[in-house]
């Protein structure tokens, strides 16, 4: 089968990459196919990302296909990630008319917790063709969504209730012979029922001890060879725990800098290439800990919280020993935040980004009500966790002070002088901005991009050789 180009028109740069993709996966003749989003390719995706189940001795072959996609196009590689379930690569290149982004997930089987549900040889079995591209038969795209589903205690989503329940009636033999050893008969028959009534979603979770036997029952089924998996998926979570694959960063600089404006144009270009739900936003702290005005509140010490944040100089700051607590407090607030909030999101792969952080603390104490020597502060700030990339948005203050005037242009000029100590200690990179907001975003976006393509290049670097 050849995989069919357009010749009504000229190919979109996604349909060249996409056509060029699929036509190398064929012309290797390597066991492979679409999971599910297959309906626009390959001209365009369906969706953020293409599943391919492929078999596990051709994903090698596979994998160097995508990097030579990568270099012969000219993309970067936004993301790299493997553990014993999938290989996920994610081009990225900047157009004249926007950014392309292509994320491939790779599955060599259908699993999860280290037990397989299906081996990559099942799931290849009775294909479908779209366009001269090979897709999963329907049977196995129900199974790889239901099971996975059925073990991790989640309800299916509603918008699969249409689909299934057409796959349901017309294949209700087929799927009972797969699920029944699994469930029992009676199970079996009452969930395909549902789902055949399109109530996918409306199935009822099962119980913690019932997802423990039927695990039980997958498991068994594998033998020996499952006590392998097993292993690699305690490792690869391990591994992922000690040496987390998300990022945190964040973005600095005086009132008027532009720093709003710059943050909200960086998460929406994060939040296309990598997508929403693996992006994070957070403010100045973690928030573990209340505002101490709030716990002051709480004791009765005062009355009211004063929350006019839209002066944040407005209070004076506190003494030696009241700025001492200050910054203890505050520092544990980073601290456990970290542990909490922040370090869970990373291990879930995810990108953290701070409107501000403790950097803050140091060039502006005076927002915290904090006056203690900067040397004290940077002291404390070494024993913080602090992000990867620290990013000072840095303006002149003529132009800073046009856009706020919360703050004189001397008080401006001073903060650009403190964040630019903290750029010539390595602790900070300076982005300009004087000029559009875009320009700055495109440079923080271009540089988390930078280290996650210099990360994939050193994994993959026998391919790329």
């Amino acid at each position: 089968m050849n995989v069919v180009s357009s010749a009504a028109a000229p190919l979109t740069f996604e349909a060249e990459v996409l056509s060029r993709f699929f036509g190398e996966l064929t012309r290797a003749d390597l066991g492979y196919a679409v999971l599910r989003n297959h309906e626009h390719l390959p001209f365009r995706l369906g969706a953020r990302d293409i599943d391919i189940v492929v078999l596990p001795e051709d994903l090698p072959r596979a994998i160097d296909i995508v990097v030579h996609l990568a270099r012969d196009f000219g993309c970067l590689f936004a993301n790299h990630y493997e553990d014993e379930r999938m290989t996920q690569l994610a081009l990225f290149s900047r157009r004249e008319n926007g950014v392309f982004d292509l994320k491939i997930d790779f599955f060599t089987s259908s699993q999860v917790f280290g037990i397989k549900l299906m081996s990559a040889r099942d799931m290849l079995r009775d294909l479908r063709w779209h366009n001269g591209i090979p897709v999963v038969s329907e049977v196995v795209l129900l199974l790889d969504k239901w099971l996975f589903h059925l073990v991790v205690g989640k309800p299916l989503h509603p918008k699969y209730n249409g689909l299934f329940g057409r796959i349901a009636r017309e294949q209700a033999p087929r799927l009972r012979e797969a699920v029944a050893p699994l469930l029992g008969d009676a199970d079996a028959h009452a969930q395909l029922t549902a789902i055949a009534a399109d109530g996918a979603s409306r199935i009822a979770v099962l119980s913690a001890g019932r997802r423990l036997r039927l695990l039980s029952r997958m498991w068994k089924g594998q033998g020996v060879r499952g006590l392998s998996l097993m292993a690699r998926f305690v490792i690869e979570r391990l591994r992922n725990r000690l040496c987390p694959h998300g990022l945190l960063v964040s973005v600095s600089g005086p009132d008027g800098s532009g720093k709003t404006t710059v943050i909200d144009l960086v998460l929406a270009q994060l939040r296309q290439g990598y997508g929403a739900d693996s992006i994070e936003y957070h403010h100045f702290r973690p928030t573990v800990l209340p505002r101490i005005a709030e716990m002051a509140k709480a004791t009765g010490a005062v009355g009211a919280v004063d929350t006019d944040y839209s002066r944040p100089h407005r209070a004076a700051p506190s003494g030696l020993p009241g700025s001492l607590v200050r910054l203890g407090y505050y520092g544990m607030d980073y601290m456990l935040g970290y542990v909490r909030r922040v370090r869970p999101a990373l291990i879930d792969r995810k990108i953290v980004v701070f409107d501000r952080y403790y950097y803050d603390m140091i060039c502006d104490p005076g927002r915290s009500r904090i006056r203690l020597p900067g040397w004290c502060l940077r002291a404390v700030g070494r024993l913080l966790p602090l992000p990867k990339f620290a990013f000072f948005i840095r303006v002149e203050p003529a132009v800073a002070h046009a856009r706020k005037q919360e703050l004189t242009r001397d008080q401006i000029a001073m903060l650009n002088l403190r964040y630019g100590d903290l750029v010539r200690r390595g602790w900070m990179i300076e982005i300009g901005n004087d000029g559009p907001a875009e320009h700055a975003a495109t440079a923080i976006v271009d540089h988390i991009v930078a280290h996650y393509d210099k990360a994939a290049r050193r994994a993959l670097g026998a391919a790329i050789r």
